[in-house]
């Protein structure tokens, strides 16, 4: 996301748009879903909806792309996608056939299950735990872009679109998406907590929860459980049995316990306190170190409520329900490098702990950031040693990025997304222009290794391809899962031999189009998560 201010003005479009699009009678579907039966699918990805309404994909086979295709793991044989380890038409392999009344099991046939994990599914023998095909019981299949874990369909990355109250998943390593479901009106920020995915809602003030039982279409809503946030939920931080809330309008940090099960699904959470920490302050990420949890702070948009930020606060949880403030840094007296002869304003973004380490993204824009936020400055990390105190300045380069955006570690390492210099038009937030955007990756020594922007290709008949707007990202391995706040998409890139490289992205002109364009025209990847 931009900003507090630019996730708001979204935030209330897209309200208006709740209120106005749905009437009291009938099915409408949101963006990217259509109507079917009694209720909406997605045709790009459902497997029980492929391409149009009721076209059910064959045994072994996922949606993807509208079509139906063989499911990662299975093997086309004779016009089927099968999986020859347990298939007993294709015992092994292709034309391999099990006599009558013998099963398959690990590539052989047999007379009988012999495994104590085989589940006996017609003649074939499947381990429920894993089976994508046979996913906690018998002809549950899971979807494209899920694998089976524990009997449940799970994603490796999951989505938050914003702008249509949607959230999906998909492969790591297949990219394949899963279908969109519905999840509260503007997901924001995501975390999950005993296998529940907990989604922030910027429109809703909700923290709404959702789980993926095995064989379900898609994230099914726990209505029930959901909590009340404050304004713009930024950031959920899980720990332990306690949930941490990042208000960034209403400036708190809002802290939830989870209690007993009553049975029902789901996780049962209480909100035991807020912490604020005052007007104009918009915190805006949490990160953890040992007892503490420290929150940067980012200040107002004018020189007069900036001063109000430029911090970062301490928090000691000890006990997450009396927190209380433990101390500060202050970024305000930092060298900014400032190269437009601006005034720039240390504005501390996203946070995260390495080493022991805290590394905080400064978007390091001048005073005046009303309306329009300009960067005065390179893209800047500020690296805080938590026990002394002590504040050290990391230049990321002006050539290749600037308005940090969102850090993450990859092992040893740090990625940072860089927003650039967006210029936007009208009162539609049209983006123009982008410069210095993309995405910069710094080794143990804090040394720049590798670098990556995104470009513009053209998108048929000549015609331009939206611009590329990075945001938030998640990392898998040492796969970046970079969100696109412009056009709903991802990039994919790849971490080898000391750089970047695009496996999927706009350089490619096949960048993976996560979340759909709304009726006004919007399409925003608000979070990536990789649980």
């Amino acid at each position: 996301m931009k900003s507090s201010r630019r996730v708001v003005a979204m935030a209330l479009v897209a309200g208006v748009l709740a209120l106005t699009g749905c009437p009291d009678t009938g099915i409408v579907c949101r963006a990217g879903t259509n109507r079917c039966g009694t209720g909406c699918a997605d045709y790009t990805s459902d497997r029980r909806n492929c391409g149009g309404c009721g076209q059910a994909c064959a045994e072994g086979q996922v949606c993807s792309a509208s079509s139906c295709v063989c499911q990662a793991g299975s093997t086309l044989c004779d016009g089927r996608c099968v999986t020859t380890a347990t298939n007993p038409t294709a015992c092994g392999g292709c034309g391999i056939a099990c006599a009558a009344g013998q099963v398959c099991e690990l590539s052989q046939c047999k007379s009988s299950c012999t495994l104590g994990v085989s589940t006996r599914c017609g003649d074939s023998c499947v381990d429920t735990a894993n089976d994508v095909g046979n996913c906690g019981g018998c002809a549950l299949a899971c979807q494209a872009g899920q694998k089976c874990v524990a009997g449940g369909c799970t994603s490796d990355v999951v989505v938050a679109c914003f702008s249509s109250g949607q959230v999906t998943g998909l492969s790591a390593s297949s990219l394949q998406r899963g279908p969109l479901a519905d999840l509260g009106t503007g997901p924001a920020a995501l975390a999950t907590m005993n296998g529940v995915l907990l989604a922030a809602d910027g429109i809703d003030r909700k923290l709404n929860q959702a789980d993926l039982p095995a064989g379900s279409a898609s994230y099914r809503e726990l209505i029930n459980r959901s909590i009340a946030t404050g304004s713009v939920p930024n950031q959920v931080l899980v720990d332990g049995d306690f949930v941490y809330v990042v208000n960034a309008q209403s400036s708190t940090l809002q802290v939830a316990r989870r209690g007993a099960s009553d049975g029902d699904a789901g996780l049962v959470l209480t909100t035991v306190q807020e912490l604020v920490f005052g007007t104009n302050t918009f915190p805006q990420g949490a990160a953890k170190v040992g007892s503490s949890l420290w929150v940067p702070l980012y200040g107002g948009y004018g020189s007069g409520t900036a001063d109000a930020g430029q911090r970062v606060i301490e928090v000691n949880i000890e006990n997450p329900a009396s927190l209380s403030i433990a101390g500060e840094v202050s970024l305000k007296n930092l060298d900014l490098k400032a190269f437009d002869g601006g005034t720039p304003v240390a504005r501390p973004f996203a946070i995260v702990a390495q080493r022991g380490q805290l590394y905080v993204a400064l978007n390091n824009f001048n005073a005046e950031c009303n309306p329009i936020c300009v960067p005065g400055g390179p893209g800047l990390l500020a690296k805080i040693d938590p026990t002394t105190k002590a504040v050290t300045v990391i230049d990321l380069g002006a050539d290749a990025c600037l308005n940090p955006q969102w850090v993450a570690t990859m092992g040893d390492a740090l990625v940072v997304s860089c927003g650039g210099q967006a210029v936007y038009s009208g009162q539609d937030f049209v983006l123009t222009s982008v410069a210095q955007a993309g995405v910069v990756v710094l080794d143990a020594m804090d040394r720049r290794v590798a670098t990556w922007a995104p470009v513009a290709p053209s998108c048929g008949d000549g015609g331009v391809c939206p611009l590329f707007l990075p945001g938030r990202f998640a990392v898998k391995g040492s796969s970046v899962f970079l969100g696109d706040q412009n056009a709903g998409r991802l990039v994919v890139l790849d971490f080898a031999d000391g750089g970047l490289v695009e496996r999927r992205g706009p350089a490619r002109n096949d960048g993976l189009a996560v979340c759909p364009v709304n009726a006004s025209g919007i399409a925003n990847v608000a979070d990536v998560l990789a649980p």
